[in-house]
Parts: C-alpha cells; sequence; structure tokens
C-alpha cells in the first residue's frame, strides 16, 4: 500500500466515524480502567483517610464517589499504573501486593514525584477525599464546634489589608 492509499483510507475513516471512531482507537493504546484501577483507588482512599476512631473512608463510601468521576478516570488509571510500576521496582507484583507501610511509602513517593500522572492522581484523590470525607454528617458531629470561624467577625473589613 502507497503512502497516499494509506493517508486517503484514514482520512476517509475520519469522515465516516469522526470523533467517536478516534476515541475508540485511542483506547487500544491507554491502559483500561477496571477493578484492577477500582481497588487501588480504594485502598490509596483508605490508607489516606483511615478514619480512627471514626469511620474510614471506605466504610463511608467515599472511593465510590471518587471512582464515578468518569472524567478522572484517565488520570486514575495513569496513577494506578504508575503506583504498580514502584511497587514493581521494590519487589512486589503491584501496589496492592505491598503492606500498609510499603502503600504509604509508595503514596508518599508520587506525592514527591516528579510524574506529573502520579502526583495528579494522589492530589486529586486527597482533593476529593478531603471535600467528601469532612462533608459526611457523622464526620461533621465528631466535630462540636459549629459557629462561625472567626467569632468575633470581622471588624476591620472596610480597612485596607495590613
Amino acid at each position: 500500500m502507497r503512502r497516499r492509499e494509506f493517508i486517503g483510507i484514514f482520512g476517509l475513516l475520519g469522515l465516516l466515524g469522526g470523533p467517536t471512531l478516534w476515541r475508540h482507537l485511542i483506547s487500544f493504546w491507554r491502559p483500561s480502567f477496571g477493578d484492577h484501577t477500582v481497588q487501588t483507588v480504594t485502598a490509596v482512599t483508605d490508607l489516606m483517610f483511615p478514619g480512627e476512631g471514626l469511620p474510614g473512608a471506605t466504610a463511608l463510601g467515599i472511593h465510590n464517589r471518587i471512582v464515578a468521576m468518569s472524567d478522572f478516570h484517565p488520570k486514575m488509571t495513569n496513577g494506578v499504573d504508575w503506583l504498580d510500576r514502584w511497587a514493581t521496582n521494590h519487589g512486589a507484583s503491584d501496589f496492592l501486593a505491598l503492606d500498609e507501610s510499603a502503600r504509604s511509602a509508595a503514596v508518599g513517593a508520587a506525592f514527591e514525584s516528579e510524574d506529573d500522572d502520579a502526583k495528579q492522581f494522589v492530589g486529586a484523590i486527597r482533593y476529593h477525599g478531603v471535600l467528601n470525607y469532612y462533608s459526611e454528617p457523622v464526620i461533621k458531629a465528631a466535630f462540636p464546634y459549629t459557629g462561625p470561624p472567626q467569632p468575633e467577625g470581622f471588624p476591620d473589613f472596610q480597612d485596607p489589608p495590613k
């Protein structure tokens, strides 16, 4: 097949399938979002929000809310892939095969990593985990103070900042 024929076929496919076709073709080169990713996101969420006297994040279903964010699926997949590579480099088959201290080390390494996928993954889980965890009524009830964060208000609000 000559170059012109090859380009013509791809051009025709583009006209026939448009963005939908390309989205499906690209998915062959990307790791898939599956049970392993869900289990790893659950483990990372549980590691970050264990509860310690209160219900943990997984007991409250926080991990399910994070997993349900379909726009976040590519970052989750890439982040889990990074954690699995880290675990493999440290003698485990994947992240889930690590013990709790090694998992903590892996997540810490992801936060400090130069790899954007790793940083964005753990940062997003922390961000969305905090928002969801501390908005749960059972967690909010554990903190008795419900008044304004500055009880006396801002008496000098009309003055320029100091």
